[in-house]
């Protein structure tokens, strides 16, 4: 294809892969120079830009103004315009080349713009803006940054503020408040520097003890931070796994001691902390890793303070969390893990860190942490108001009260964490022989496909794991698309009437994906995780928003219900079971207390064990005895459906109904419970109207953008939030006092959403099953007495026998 003529005289058009005459030609927007207050890049114009000429002209550019318009930038004040002019086919990133040839014209804009500041908007931008190489998750936190060298020393420039790209928050709502944050740091005008702390390491046995009795007989706070050999932030190992390096202690604000790896090693040391640390208020940043890293040699240590959570209560989005993270964009700290870097590279070691350097890291961190706990701790001190509080059968929360709930459950999550699971190598060496021939019959049923409908000279062995190979098969049958993720090809099958053959192709295609993902993940991922025998998964008890436990290496909050898999999970020891005791219908019974359905009160109250909640229904539904293994299933489907706002659309799509007998169906089933149709109807109006959304345990979830294209990704988040958050922590609440009433009697391995598994002892599992029944009664009880909270005993070797 010829090249065309320059787009820019100042770009290198002669070397631009996008100068073609099938990419669009976006200029910057004004082009008049040296009177502008401010420039925004973006990345490069999207498809209402090229339609309009004009950079920032569609919805992410609608965004933007409302933003730029609420710090005082008006639209005609702003130069707007992008890394590179011209729109790459399928909106893909510019390449490097295309960046390349745009740079000299872009360079050149901003040095005669007039504006000294910068709004970067992506990763693209702010790698062609600024001498980093991070991502834009890293630049975007902290103050603005200085502008690229290669801008030259006379640039105007002073400036580059890098944040999310608004159409990136139209994807992602929950990205927005930090574009709103990142354009007000063009605004700040603190200049206000944050303080290093005093600090000071003791190695010396002698003076480390003497230290740490002054703090003793002073100070009833300690901040406690523990270095090991991996970082707690983003590395979800355990610590147990790595040699102590080093312990900081924080007494007051500014100030630091760090126990070094020598004085570690005294015995009179370990006493002196042992006995410090239970007899104070323990303040820690994730402080579940630091105990779990220090129980090995001090035994139980009790948090009291986490600042980590306190940020989650405050602020729900995950990922947002980490101390460095707080520390830059909270308290104005610099980015002081940028001096360890190069000693850990990828999956490095701490120990590699020579250790003067090690305790400034550890000194820094305890004193961010103090800083943090004090900007914390009042702002959790606000109770819901009645406005706020819908639940008149129970007392109105604090956030402070959520995150006292969360720092108990964190003190007994860390035991879990800490035992791990015992794995049966025996049968995880079988899965890989299961899984290889189910895997093996999909590719032939897809060679079988593959091969009636194309040549085999077009395309030979075809693999299901190629991209390239998946684009050919459709193209052959007329279907042409630029990528094959699972929603484009589940938009193809819902959207654009293929074939039967190629309806086949894709389901068979999909179903393969699945599997080789449940291999991937849970039968090589598990293997690669095994450690003395067992996995040890880690507990996030802020990693959603939608205020369930979430769990990391490996995740077993949301492993299948496949029962092979789950049969690798084994006892520790021959005569030993696994109880897993379990809510019955959690979620219903949450929606039925919210809503106050009568009709699924009565339901659900049954006090007979052996009444089926599904086969009633199912009775009233189509009448009674008169429904197949079919219509039961369905049933299920639009029960669970109603707590995620499925459609019948959806429901209809997966059981093979036509729209009007998916609809009909439905609106059979919202007839008979219409309290819950109303409480939906008043959760989708609270979240219209801008009001957070609380749960009975306090928690609340906030939605910050709402557009025509989200809402109903919105209304499905949020009609999920209040049952998935409010059952899964009663069942935390449970674990939380069930544990350490289990001492002497068994362990509890694991917690899954609205189920607690526990081993023990064969001779003591009806004592152990009664317990857990009895404690899980309990907490269900104190939510609610308008419906029971009954639970399910299953006992076996294995957790798939469960």
């Amino acid at each position: 294809m010829p090249k065309l003529e320059r787009r820019h005289p100042l770009a290198e058009c002669e070397s631009c892969p996008l100068n073609t005459p099938e990419t669009a030609f976006v200029p910057t927007k004004p082009s008049r120079e040296a009177d502008a207050r401010l420039v925004v890049v973006g990345e490069a114009p999207g498809f209402y830009e090229t339609t309009k000429g004009e950079p920032f002209s569609g919805p992410s550019g609608q965004l933007l103004n409302k933003v730029l318009n609420h710090y005082g930038y008006a639209r005609d004040e702003v130069m707007l315009t992008n890394v590179c002019l011209c729109r790459p086919k399928g909106n893909a990133t510019p390449t490097k080349a295309a960046i390349t040839a745009c740079r000299p014209r872009l360079l050149h804009e901003l040095r005669t713009s007039g504006a000294t500041d910068v709004l970067a908007l992506g990763g693209t931008a702010a790698s062609a803006l600024i001498d980093d190489a991070r991502t834009i998750t890293n630049l975007r936190v902290g103050p603005a940054k200085s502008p690229t060298a290669a801008l030259g020393p006379d640039s105007p420039i002073e400036r580059v503020v890098p944040t999310w790209h608004p159409a990136y928050c139209l994807r992602n709502a929950d990205a927005f408040p930090a574009l709103v944050g990142d354009v007000a740091k063009l605004r700040s005008t603190n200049t206000d520097a944050w303080t290093p702390p005093r600090w000071k390491y003791f190695d010396d046995p002698v003076e480390a003890r003497r230290v740490i009795t002054e703090i003793r007989n002073r100070f009833s706070e300690i901040v406690v931070d523990i270095e090991v050999g991996i970082e707690k932030d983003f590395a979800f190992g355990h610590p147990n796994e790595y040699d102590l390096l080093c312990v900081g202690l924080g007494y007051e604000r500014g100030s630091a001691v760090v126990i070094g790896t020598t004085a570690l090693s005294d015995k009179g040391v370990i006493n002196s902390l042992r006995e410090l640390l239970q007899n104070v208020r323990i303040i820690a940043h994730n402080g579940k890793f630091d105990l779990a890293g220090l129980y090995p040699t001090l035994g139980n240590l009790q948090l009291w303070f986490d600042t980590m959570l306190a940020s989650y209560c405050l602020d729900e989005r995950p990922g947002n969390h980490g101390l460095k993270v707080l520390a830059v964009e909270k308290l104005g700290a610099p980015q002081y893990d940028l001096e360890i870097q190069q000693y850990v590279p990828k999956k490095g070691n701490y120990a590699n860190i020579p250790r003067g350097l090690l305790y400034k890291y550890n000194a820094y961190d305890v004193a961010c942490t103090w800083e943090l706990y004090e900007l914390f701790k009042p702002q959790l001190e606000t109770t819901y108001t009645p406005q706020e509080w819908p639940y008149d059968w129970l007392a109105p929360k604090s956030l402070r009260d959520v995150h006292d709930f969360m720092v108990a459950a964190s003190n007994q999550l860390m035991y879990l964490e800490l035992n791990g699971i015992t794995i049966d190598k025996v049968h995880q060496n079988e899965l890989r022989g299961i899984f290889s021939g189910r895997l093996e019959k999909i590719e032939a049923e897809l060679d079988e496909i593959v091969s009636a409908d194309v040549e085999p000279a077009q395309l030979k062995a075809f693999n299901p794991r190629s991209p390239k190979q998946v684009k050919e098969y459709l193209e052959s049958q007329g279907i042409r698309t630029d990528t094959t993720n699972e929603d484009t090809l589940t938009g193809i099958l819902e959207r654009s009437s293929p074939t039967p053959t190629v309806a086949r192709f894709i389901r068979t295609l999909l179903i393969h994906r699945r599997q080789q993902k449940l291999y991937s993940t849970y039968v090589d991922g598990i293997r690669k995780r095994i450690y003395r025998g067992r996995v040890y998964t880690t507990y996030l008890l802020h990693g959603t928003t939608s205020g369930r436990l979430a769990s990391r290496n490996p995740n077993l909050q949301n492993i299948v219900r496949d029962k092979d898999i789950r049969r690798q999970f084994s006892v520790s020891k021959p005569d030993n079971v696994l109880i897993q005791c379990d809510y019955r219908n959690a979620e219903l019974r949450v929606i039925a207390t919210l809503a106050r359905d009568e009709y699924l009160r009565d339901l659900l109250s049954n006090p007979d064990p052996k009444y089926k909640f599904f086969n009633e229904l199912s009775d009233q539904l189509y009448g009674k005895d008169n429904w197949t293994k079919e219509d039961y299933i369905r049933t299920k489907a639009f029960v669970y459906g109603i707590g995620y706002g499925r459609e019948p659309y959806s429901i209809g799509l997966e059981f093979n109904m036509s729209v009007a007998e998916a609809n009909r169906r439905y609106n059979e089933f919202m007839d008979l419970i219409p309290a819950t149709a109303q409480w939906q109807m008043d959760v989708r109006k609270r979240v219209l109207s801008g009001a957070d959304l609380v749960t009975p345990f306090g928690r609340r979830r906030r939605f910050w953008l709402i557009t025509e294209q989200n809402k109903k990704e919105v209304f499905n988040e949020a009609l999920s939030y209040l049952p998935q958050s409010t059952a899964s922590d009663i069942c935390v609440a449970a674990l939380t006092d069930l544990r350490p009433m289990l001492r002497g009697l068994g362990f509890i391995r694991l917690t899954i959403h609205d189920a607690i598994v526990t081993e023990c002892h064969e001779s003591r599992a009806d004592q152990v099953g009664a317990m857990m029944q009895e404690v899980m009664l309990a907490k269900g009880k104190e939510f609610t007495d308008y419906v029971p909270f009954p639970t399910d005993i299953s006992i076996g070797k294995t957790w798939g026998d469960l």
